[in-house]
């Protein structure tokens, strides 16, 4: 029998089912989104609604999860059906509207993508979304939470919800699922930094996802061509080397890769571009335009000490990179091999063929 006071009917739920940890995740979530309402000028009673009944479907075992959703007709997508504990936030949608008399299609919405977020995201939902991640006790284990923490407290709730973002999909190989949901989300939140972000800055961020974009290009026919011989191979590991040494020399890190690097494997070079490509695109979401004039100083593997400022450190990496896929282009005709097309205009054709 409900109460008419939903704080005291989810309380008694969860005791009920004897599940007090959960209940004291979700007090701490609730505190968390309540706040985070107030700061955003989001409506703190639905605020509260979605936190306090989040996660209410952990007290149904995971391992009825697949069957408790066919029978609610909770649609399975066929990823979750390898990793059903992310239904739980359908299940708790449902559980709202059924047990808990909740109508509020906001409301409901936000619960249902309280773990995953979407695309077009509503700021409620990203309230619920961030509080659930802001109440985990992880701090001294994840620092991107204390990152978190902070952007939101400083008035950035779109900023915080992406570092959460980019950090899944960064660790997205080594986790059991990273849902459609999430990327849609992340993708859709990318595109709206994007379009709103100092011009310069957004055309050094596609120059960069176009060198991501070609590196896979040639990592794929080497991964089906394996030419005969290791020019083409110590040519390309020059233009990841390269990369890794200038990003580290803008984070003003210290260098360990050899500009001309040996007996490295097609494995050890997919592994390094992808770590590049992370790297830079960590650090082209954080920088300011104003940083990107900030000349940085380093030595070079000679000794000799240079400044150069960001902005034309990263047009010297793309266009380094350039110049030597072009030569691995005619090394590969040399074998009779097509060579990978990278032109910039291809890439930007087939970016505009997914959108």
């Amino acid at each position: 029998m409900l109460t008419g006071s939903l704080l005291q009917d989810v309380g008694a739920f969860f005791k009920l089912h004897g599940d007090l940890a959960t209940w004291d995740h979700t007090l701490k979530v609730t505190s968390h989104a309540v706040r985070i309402a107030r700061l955003y000028n989001v409506d703190p009673m639905k605020a509260e609604q979605a936190a306090l009944l989040h996660d209410i479907s952990n007290v149904i075992p995971a391992s009825l999860f697949l069957e408790t959703a066919r029978e609610a007709d909770i649609e399975v997508l066929d990823e979750e059906l390898d990793y059903p504990r992310i239904i739980h936030q359908k299940l708790s949608r449902a559980m709202a509207e059924q047990l808990f008399g909740v109508d509020d299609l906001q409301v409901l919405d936000a619960i249902a993508c309280h773990t995953t977020l979407r695309a077009e995201a509503t700021r409620l939902d990203k309230v619920v979304f961030i509080a659930d991640k802001v109440a985990w006790d992880q701090a001294e284990d994840h620092a991107y939470l204390n990152e978190i923490r902070q952007l939101v407290d400083e008035g950035h709730l779109d900023e915080a919800v992406l570092v959460y973002l980019n950090h899944v999909w960064n660790q997205r190989d080594k986790l059991k699922l990273v849902h459609s949901s999430l990327i849609q989300a992340r993708a859709y939140m990318l595109e709206q930094k994007e379009a709103a972000e100092d011009p310069a800055k957004r055309n050094l961020r596609r120059m960069f996802q176009h060198m991501d974009w070609s590196n896979h290009q040639i990592l794929e026919v080497l991964d089906r061509e394996q030419p005969d011989g290791d020019r083409v191979i110590k040519l390309f590991a020059h233009i990841l080397s390269a990369e890794a040494i200038w990003i580290s020399r803008i984070e003003g890190k210290r260098v360990q890769a050899a500009v001309w690097p040996d007996h490295m494997q097609i494995e050890d070079l997919r592994n390094l571009a992808a770590e590049n490509r992370d790297r830079f695109s960590c650090y082209l979401d954080a920088v300011t335009p104003e940083q990107l004039q900030q000349p940085v100083t380093y030595v070079t593997g000679a000794g000799a000490e240079y400044t150069t400022e960001p902005v034309d450190i990263l047009m010297h990496v793309a266009l380094h990179g350039s110049y030597h896929r072009g030569q691995i282009a005619s090394l590969l005709r040399m074998a009779e091999i097509s060579p990978p097309a990278t032109d910039y205009i291809l890439y930007l054709r087939q970016l505009e063929r997914k959108e």
